[in-house]
């Protein structure tokens, strides 16, 4: 074999960044979820409403924003 091949290089990664984007991930995943959660709760219980649309509702705004705030940073790292 040949080894004056030219290597691709790696790509260097910024280790601060990543450890950046963990403790980010943790609070993006978990506020909305719990924010977004309370707030469906309260509407339940202010409508009368006994069976929990409004908390299912935000459930799933939760996911959905999270979903989407991922998807833009993690774009940011595969470039």
């Amino acid at each position: 074999m040949d080894q004056n091949l030219k290597k691709t290089p790696t790509p260097q990664i910024n280790k601060w960044a990543l450890v950046n984007l963990a403790t980010e991930l943790g609070f993006v995943i978990a506020l909305p979820l719990v924010a977004f959660g309370f707030v469906g709760k309260w509407l339940d219980a202010k409508v009368g409403n006994d069976t929990q649309w409004f908390t299912l509702l935000g459930i799933i705004i939760a996911i959905a924003s999270t979903t989407m705030w991922l998807t833009k940073r993690l774009k940011q790292y595969i470039k």
